[in-house]
């Protein structure tokens, strides 16, 4: 990264510390006072000393972490580095207490850099730790140890991703025009969403502050607004702060439609029985809408009645009709056909 970059890099980064109080002092996002900013922010203020952990696949051909975008890696060449992933030099546990010895009180660790690759086992992507010869999560083993020796815990994520198919192709894209042609960067990104990879970005924040207890820091990396460039409102940066601010909330809420999307990947690939278990749990919490919800319970008793577990399907279509006024027509008519498909059994 060159100076101009890094300036501002540093100028749009948001560095989150998560404590009980509200996150933001941003009159659209909360109404924490001065005071309270302070209060939160003390244990930062005296800390004065921690480790930043950057690390990635851009490890193996060790050229910078930015390796990808400099030299236009296309993803089959770069997938080389996610097929030979095995750091066989990863000592968390000795890391922590080398940096608790030096006085350290906070450690932050790069959960995902622009490469898109997560050292987290992530829900969302099959680009992760756990499908590489490493085969297991990372980030858990970091959190794990250093919180062991009281120190705090911080992760970064990059808001950017060169991996995931939704990222519009911008000025840092590996796969952008060399000539910075309007017309060619128009024809790259005609079948990428950007409304799609944000869901993705703020499902996988979600995540990582709801999957290993406490995160004392939240490092988001970077805005780059201007020309065939992105800023806030390509990440919903104001919607992504208001979920960041209270994930003791999102733990609940989000974890249904985890739990919904999940199914549904698994039945996508005829794992039934998975399926039927991610329906199940996703009918426990808040859905999006009561007809996911019934959606869901539907779902476990068509699965249940291919099992020939006749009873269990009847029990959660009548869980399903409790509200039968709001479901819609089109979701009445799949019950009836099931209730009818029972009958015959």
């Amino acid at each position: 990264m060159n100076k101009k970059e890094l300036l501002l890099s540093l100028g749009m980064i948001l560095m989150i510390l998560i404590s009980s109080g509200p996150l933001q002092a941003q009159k659209k996002i909360g109404t924490e006072t001065l005071e309270q900013k302070e209060k939160r922010m003390k244990w930062w203020t005296d800390a004065r000393f921690g480790m930043f952990i950057h690390w990635g696949l851009y490890a193996l051909p060790a050229r910078h972490e930015w390796v990808q975008s400099r030299e236009k890696i296309s993803e089959q060449d770069y997938d080389k580095y996610f097929k030979n992933f095995n750091p066989d030099q990863f000592q968390p546990k000795l890391w922590a207490k080398k940096a608790k010895a030096a006085g350290m009180k906070y450690a932050v660790l790069t959960t995902k850099h622009h490469e898109g690759f997560t050292l987290f086992d992530s829900k969302f992507t099959n680009y992760k730790a756990t499908n590489t010869p490493a085969k297991r999560d990372l980030v858990k083993e970091f959190v794990d140890a250093f919180r062991a020796e009281g120190i705090r815990i911080g992760f970064y994520y990059s808001l950017i991703d060169w991996h995931h198919p939704d990222f519009t192709v911008d000025r840092y894209h590996p796969l952008r025009p060399s000539d910075d042609n309007d017309q060619e960067y128009l024809a790259l990104n005609k079948k990428r969403n950007m409304a799609n990879y944000r869901r993705y970005l703020h499902d996988q924040v979600t995540e990582i502050l709801t999957k290993y207890g406490k995160i004392d820091i939240l490092w988001l990396d970077f805005s780059y607004p201007g020309k065939h460039g992105k800023g806030k409102d390509d990440w919903g940066s104001v919607d992504l702060l208001k979920q960041i601010r209270k994930p003791e909330l999102l733990s609940k809420k989000r974890r249904g439609f985890y739990e919904y999307m999940m199914g549904a990947v698994c039945l996508q690939k005829h794992e039934y029985e998975a399926a039927e278990h991610h329906y199940e749990l996703a009918s426990q919490y808040p859905l999006r809408t009561l007809n996911d919800h019934v959606a869901a319970l539907v779902h476990v008793a068509n699965i249940s009645i291919r099992q020939g577990n006749y009873d269990k399907a009847e029990a959660y279509l009548q869980l399903a009709l409790q509200d039968k006024e709001k479901i819609t027509a089109k979701m009445l008519a799949v019950i009836d056909r099931l209730k009818q498909e029972i009958k015959k059994h």
